[in-house]
Order: C-alpha cells, then structure tokens, then sequence
C-alpha cells in the first residue's frame, strides 16, 4: 500500500462540530440550567408569597362578612324564601363587602350534613364587575368534588375553624381562584352553615407571567454574549492550535515518518497546549523507532500464539470431550471437565472400556503448567491406557507406568494417578493411588464424603516403586467425584483456600443430581469463592454414576379422574397388592395416609377448577421388599418437598394452616422424591415392608 503525500495528510477533514460549538453549547446550556432554576425558585416564591396574600385578605374578608350574619338566625333565613325585610338586609351589606373587598363571589351555604355530597344556598353575592352569575336563594347542588367535601365535614365537626382551596389546575368553572371559608357558629358552639369567600388568581397570573417574560429575555442576552465572547477567545487561544496538533497527528497516522518542522515551531503557547505539542513532537520520534522494533516482536508472537492454539486443540482432543461417551450402555452415567489455568495445562482424565464388562477410570495431574506439563501428559495418558489395556490390576499398571516414565524422566517431572477398574456387572471397584487427591464417594441416599484410601508415592517420582490396590463395592446409585488439587486449593483474593470442606459441601448441594449437574455445582461454587482472582491452577473433575445392570421390577398402574371420590379406588388398588404381599398393618395404615394425603392435593389443586387424570403406579422389589407408589398428574407444575415443614412444637392453634400432611409422608416413608418432566407432575414415595 502507498502512503499518501503530503499534501494529502494536510488536508484533514474538518470536524462537523468544533471545540467552539462544543464549548459555547455547555456554557449556554449552563446559564439556561441555572436560569430555569431562578425561575422555577422564584416563580414558586411569587406564587406563594401571593397565595398567602389572597388567602389572608379572603379570610379577612370572610370574618368581615361573618359578623354581618347571625348565625342562630339560619333555620329563619332559610325558611324566609330571601324576600324578608331581615334576609334582604343582611344581603344588601353582604353584596357592598363583595364589592368592595375585591371578592368574586361571597356566598353563605348549608351542606347535606349525611355525606355532604350536596349543598343548599342561603345568601349568594357576586362582583357586578365580573362576567359570572350568582346562585339563587335556596339553589341546591351537588359539591364540587371530595377535596370541598372533606373541608365541609371538617368544619361542622369542628377539627378547623377555617379551610382553604385552591383552584388553578384542571377543569374548574371559574377560572383560577381561591376560595376560603369559616364556619358560622351560633350560640351554643355548633356550627350552622359555612361563609365562603371566593376571589379570582387573575392579578397572581400576570405577575408571575411578567416574571417569567423578564427571565427570558435575560437568558437570551447572556446567550448572545457569551457566543460572541467565547467564540472570540477560544479561536485565538484554543481552537487553532489543536486545529495544528490535529492536522500534525492525522498526518503522522498516514505516513508514520517524523515531522521536518516541529509542532513547537507554530505552537509557543507556554500552558497546557504548549505542552501537548512538545509531547507530540516526542511521541513521533519514539513511535518511529518503536514501529520498527515492534514489526519483529509481532511476527514471532504471531507465531507462538498460533502454535499454542494448535497445542490447546490437540489436548482438548486427546482426552474423552463427546458426552455421552457410550449412549447405549445403561449402567452407568459419567461426565468429566477439564479447564486449563493456562492455553494447555498438565492435568488430565480419561475413561475407557478395556473389555465389554470392565471399565478404566483415570484422574491425573502433572507437575507444572503450560506447553512442557502438557506433553508430559499426553505421554503419561498413552502409557498408563496402554498398560491397562494389557488386562492387569490398578496397582500393577501404575507400577508399569511409573517404570516406564522414570527410565527416560531428565527433566524430573512427575504425575499424581488415581487409577481404578469397574467391573461393570457386578460394581466391584478395583483401585489405586500414586499421590493423588482422596476420591469422593456417595453411596444409597447418604451424602458425599472423602474416602481416604491409601496413598503410593507418585508417579515418575522414584523407579522401584510398588503400588498397593484397594477394592470397593458400589451398588445402584453410588456416585464416585474425582478431582485435582486446582479444586480444593482454588485461592480467592483473600488467600484463602477453597479446601475439602466447601467441595464437599458443593457436592451435597444436590447429591441426587446428574453427574453432568454435579459438576455444575462444583463449579459454581468455586467461581463464586474465587471470584475475579487470578486462577493459577488447572480445574480438572470427574463424577460417575453406577446404575448397575438393570432388573425388571414387577409394576401395576390405574388410572383415574383427580377427585376426591376416586381416593378410595386408589386406597383399593393399593390394598389389592398390599394383600397378596402379606404386608404389616403399620405400614399399610402408613401407606393409606399418604395415599390420602397425596391424592386429595392433586385432587384439590393440581387440575384448578377442572377435572384431568392421575395415574398410581404399584411397584415392589422382592429383595429389599420395598413398596414404590408413582403418583403422575398433567396438573399445573408443584412441588411439595419445597414446602417448609410445620414446626411440631408448637401447639395446633399457634402453627399456621398446611403442610402437616405432607410432613407425615416425608416423615413415615422411607424416601420421597418429586420430578416434573414431559409435562407431568411425577411425585414418588417408598416404603419398606
């Protein structure tokens, strides 16, 4: 490619937006900032300041107009029809007040005392000024919303001697206006009707709309100045040399050739902008030396980098990476992870079928990281799969192993093994250990825990060495946890250690589950530990299930509508198998409780107001004599082992409603287990008779 002239480099685009524009657009958007807070202030401050004005000048007036009014005299001037000589009088002094005071309205009512929900008027004055009308003697409406409501009930109820409202907002008869009223007592204390003095907000408007008018045409002069001002000033004392320094910069990016004439030469600013330029001059003298220096560096990386990404492939497809590895075997599960610290690191797995029934299990970690701990590895793997295949004993190939590796060991490099053989038909465990971690084992419905069996020395480490094996029987349902050490000695930012005892912990979070999902809680709870600290150690584990080989059990099923009527052909169906089994009468009371319990709560809950099915599968194995019921329904997804269990020291009117049945199944079967799967509510109790 062709550098561009130089005439070419000069000619930058401009920017579409320059420092200037940038500048002035923040200052301006400054002064309208503090401008609108001014004017937000000081409009409040107005608005109140003239609130309180209108407000003590109408209550002023409203106590003024109460004076006018006997107030004991109120049942005589409703019931006068406003034509009486007395009624006119107070009126007349009523309507001057009105009209001298600046009022819009002054109006005396009586509300409908049962909700106030409607209000009678007895006097109604009116400014002969203004454009409104004024209500009848005796005119009756409805009130005007809850606001007048409430304030009406207050002051009949005496909880204030005034109430004011304030009308400026949404849809209001008479424009913006305040009104204020005061309760009209008679001589007994009672109040007897409401004086309300009304005035119109139209003097506030123009004041506050004059202020706002004054603000904006001093914003707007300080806009046009600061434009001008700073627009002058920037140009001379910014704009043009960054304007140099940005032409100069887009000229060195194209040609990567130092300038003939230094920046410093245009530029004599002694502040910051003299110092960007001193700094620019230097950067391209340095950055033309290092250009070339680092043209050599990038080849050879390149050339490591892409040799480690091959070196990371081969690994990743050396060890066992498809799973399920042997789909059509059934007896048993495995997954296994291995996550270097490094591109390629030193441990390794590996399982394998040496014949059709027994199968070769390996967990190794090499000494060291990175490229040499990883070919250490693969020759480590090669051997110990080699020597096994030649169908002797765990102990036996990690002596041939050890042999083998230390007969050509110049480097002193050494491997910790944990090697075992499972017979498959019968799970019988063959194993041995070179220096490595305690394996994990979790047998029946107990929990993991570290079996601590007995250690060699390791591999590679000394030739001569013999290893001793040892033996263990799993049985349908046993899981086996192998790891390395980058486990329990993960390191978080604290320098503290993962250790045994939160792995084990990690294990037992859900000791049912899937070995694949075994291995997810193990890693989650490490990467939850470590956190964003540096890992310095491969993460490498292993978990295997022994199903074992399967034997058909003996299964009768019925399937019925979830109502609380089929409970009892369930309860017979369940009998029927109880009898020819001969079974105790505890257990079979025990079973017909959680028969009851069960299927009343699919019953009630499971379908909502609907009816759908339930299926009951009956299940026995002779050699354990062990009772299975199967409960399935399509009902909405529910899960009763998740409901916290009732605590049975309290008395029954002390613990809230539920959940006691479900306790009793959990607590008088031998294991109870729910699943949802293919849209199916799968919930399973065991009884041993």
């Amino acid at each position: 490619m062709n550098a561009p002239h130089k005439g070419e480099a000069a000619s930058v685009k401009r920017p579409r937006r320059h420092i200037t524009f940038k500048s002035i657009a923040g200052i301006v958007l400054l002064l309208a900032l503090f401008s609108g807070i001014v004017g937000v202030i000081g409009y409040r401050s107005f608005t109140d300041a003239l609130l309180q004005q209108y407000a003590s000048g109408a209550f002023l007036t409203a106590k003024t107009a109460a004076d006018l009014v006997d107030a004991d005299r109120m049942d005589e001037y409703a019931q006068s029809g406003g034509t009486t000589y007395g009624y006119m009088e107070v009126w007349d002094r009523m309507d001057h007040l009105c009209n001298t005071s600046g009022s819009t309205f002054i109006y005396v009512i009586q509300p409908d005392r049962s909700d106030y929900g409607h209000i009678t008027f007895l006097f109604s004055t009116i400014d002969h000024d203004s454009h409104y009308t004024k209500y009848d003697f005796g005119f009756v409406r409805e009130t005007t919303n809850d606001e007048y409501r409430e304030k009406y009930r207050a002051l009949y109820e005496q909880e204030a001697d005034q109430e004011l409202v304030i009308r400026d907002k949404g849809y209001i008869e008479t424009d913006a206006h305040i009104t204020a009223m005061i309760g009209l007592k008679g001589a007994d204390g009672q109040v007897k009707a409401i004086l309300c003095v009304q005035r119109q907000m139209d003097t506030l408007t123009s004041v506050r709309n004059t202020f706002l008018h004054k603000i904006a045409l001093a914003l707007l002069g300080l806009v046009l100045l600061v434009i001008v001002g700073q627009a002058i000033y920037l140009h001379r004392v910014l704009l043009r040399p960054l304007n140099l320094i940005t032409e100069e910069a887009a000229r060195f990016s194209a040609e990567n050739t130092a300038a003939e004439h230094k920046l410093q030469e245009s530029i004599r600013n002694k502040d910051e902008i003299g110092l960007l330029a001193a700094s620019v001059d230097r950067m391209e003298e340095q950055i033309e030396t290092y250009i070339a220096d680092i043209t050599k560096i990038t080849a050879e990386r390149e050339r490591v980098s892409t040799e480690l990404s091959l070196a990371t492939r081969i690994q990743a497809a050396f060890i066992p990476h498809v799973f399920p590895p042997f789909p059509n075997r059934s007896e048993f599960d495995i997954y296994a992870v291995m996550d270097p610290a490094k591109e390629v690191g030193g441990d390794f797995y590996d399982f394998f079928f040496i014949d059709e029934d027994h199968l070769g299990l390996v967990m190794a970690d090499v000494s060291g990281k990175g490229v040499p701990a990883a070919l250490f590895m693969m020759v480590s793997k090669i051997i110990l799969q080699s020597c096994a295949m030649l169908g002797q004993g765990p102990a036996e190939i990690l002596t041939k192993t050890n042999e083998a590796i230390c007969s050509n060991n110049q480097e002193g490099m050494f491997v910790t093994v944990w090697m075992g053989i499972l017979e498959l038909s019968t799970g019988k465990l063959r194993a041995a250990n070179a220096g490595h971690e305690y394996p994990v084992i979790k047998e029946g419905d107990g929990g993991f825990a570290l079996l601590k069996d007995k250690h060699g020395f390791v591999i590679g480490g000394m030739s001569g060495m013999r290893y001793r094996e040892y033996e263990l029987q799993l049985t349908s349902g046993t899981k086996l946890f192998l790891y390395t050490d980058g486990v329990p000695e993960a390191t978080n930012a604290k320098n503290e250690l993962f250790g045994n005892e939160r792995m084990i912990a990690a294990l037992n979070k859900d000791p049912n589950a899937g070995p694949e999902n075994i291995l997810k809680n193990v890693r989650e709870a490490v990467d939850d530990f470590v956190e964003d600290a540096e890992r310095f150690d491969d993460l490498t584990m292993l978990c295997l299930e022994y199903r074992g080989v399967k034997k058909e059990k003996p299964m009768k099923e019925m399937t019925v509508d979830a109502t609380l009527d089929n409970i009892s052909a369930i309860t017979d169906f369940v009998e029927e198998e109880l009898d020819r089994l001969d079974c105790p009468m505890k257990a079979r009371m025990q079973l017909n409780v959680a028969i009851d319990e069960i299927a009343s709560n699919i019953a009630h809950y499971a379908y909502e107001d609907k009816i759908g099915p339930v299926t009951v599968r009956f299940a026995f194995e002779e050699a354990t004599r062990t009772v299975t019921l199967t409960f399935l329904d399509k009902g909405m997804p529910y899960n009763p082992m998740e409901k916290e269990d009732p605590d049975v020291t309290l008395a029954a009117e002390d613990r809230p409603m539920g959940g006691l049945g479900i306790f009793l199944v959990k607590k008088t079967m031998d294991k109870m287990d729910y699943a949802y799967k293919y849209n199916q509510n799968v919930l399973t109790i065991q009884k041993k008779i």
